[in-house]
């Protein structure tokens, strides 16, 4: 029998701390610069003329006032995520555009920071880009940017870029359906990348797991999935999982938990969500945690849905995730947890509200 066994962490709970204004945010994203804080969240439209061409945000945290304060804007279409790396001491900002308003086909950017703030370092094409994924394999740079939109079936290629001639190179194309998300793990020193699939047109479609080969990735396992929308993995001691959101068009739809058997990953455990759009796995005290970030509810008919719900904490306990706190939150589409200065924080990316407002807060909780 598997079993988690952690300290007892029952007295600590998060507390909201400050509430930081976006623009439809899809995405946050912390990182430390110098010693420095930053938040940045990738805002996807705004309820102004300006639409889906609307600013992302940066925000710094003030040591003084102990609260973060906008350092930064950066013009986006469309802005669905946000992605921080470093290559050879340098700070890197990988930001996905999905739409304009009137195409799929821009351009997302990687921004390059110069010592006081990012600008624009390198275009890369994309379809209506979801989100980006940075890993390496034997120290070698690699980006991941999943595409989302392609023809009407949604079928079309996300792509793995690897870093030659200080830039990003296409190094490969994966066939993918509407992706969202990827994620990059090792397994026994082996170099594994999987893709959340979240076909439009259909409910179900499959995720899928690939291998590296050492020259390429290959396909590994296939994983039955309903409609999703993410995909993270995470260890715990020795063991390996994979947290998959899944958000059905027209019902409540239960996410998924894969966890890895010495050859392929079987399902673990299979917890209610409610149009789930992100998992985020961290550790306090030694102990593992996973927020979701809960989108909308469906109330009867698909017409009928509210996103004013309650975002969950999951506690790695026994042999199960089970739910550790409820946060209330307005269309939640990601979350982020980082320490700092001996504090344990919660960033919330709020997108959309019961009263279709776009213009809406997105929440730092304090864990206290």
């Amino acid at each position: 029998m598997f079993s988690f066994s952690f300290p007892d962490c029952s007295s600590c709970y998060f507390e909201k701390y400050q509430d930081l204004p976006t623009r439809g945010a899809l995405a946050v994203e912390h990182f430390t610069i110098n010693g420095s804080l930053f938040l940045a969240f990738a805002n996807f439209k705004s309820d102004t003329a300006e639409k889906y061409n609307t600013d992302s945000f940066i925000y710094k945290f003030n040591d003084l006032t102990g609260k973060f304060f906008l350092y930064q804007t950066i013009g986006t279409h469309g802005g669905h995520d946000v992605e921080y790396f470093t290559i050879s001491g340098e700070h890197y900002l990988a930001v996905a555009n999905v739409n304009d308003g009137t195409t799929h086909k821009l351009n997302s950017v990687i921004y390059l920071w110069n010592g006081t703030s990012f600008f624009a370092f390198q275009n890369i094409a994309t379809k209506g880009a979801a989100s980006f994924n940075f890993f390496t394999i034997a120290k070698e740079p690699f980006l991941t940017v999943s595409n989302l939109y392609g023809d009407v079936s949604q079928k079309t290629n996300s792509t793995i870029y690897k870093w030659k001639n200080n830039m990003f190179e296409k190094f490969q194309e994966i066939a993918t359906e509407g992706c969202r998300a990827s994620a990059a793990f090792v397994i026994n020193n082996e170099s594994y990348i999987a893709f959340a699939n979240a076909v439009t047109h259909s409910n179900l479609a499959s995720s899928v797991v690939y291998k590296w080969s050492g020259k390429h990735f290959t396909k590994f396992q296939t994983l039955r999935t309903n409609r999703a929308m993410d995909v993270k993995s995470f260890y715990i001691n020795d063991h390996v999982f994979l947290a998959i959101a899944t958000s059905a068009k027209h019902i409540n739809s239960p996410s998924f938990i894969y966890k890895w058997n010495g050859r392929q990953f079987v399902l673990f455990q299979s917890i209610p969500t409610f149009g789930a759009r992100a998992w985020y796995p961290f550790v306090i005290c030694g102990q593992t945690f996973l927020g979701v970030a809960n989108q909308k509810e469906i109330l009867g008919s698909r017409n009928n849905i509210r996103y004013n719900i309650k975002s969950v904490v999951y506690r790695a306990s026994g042999d199960q995730f089970t739910a550790y706190q409820k946060i209330s939150t307005f269309g939640t589409t990601d979350m982020t947890s980082f320490e700092y200065k001996g504090y344990t924080y919660l960033a919330i990316a709020n997108s959309w509200n019961d009263d279709n407002q776009r213009n809406i807060n997105s929440t730092l909780y304090r864990l206290t």
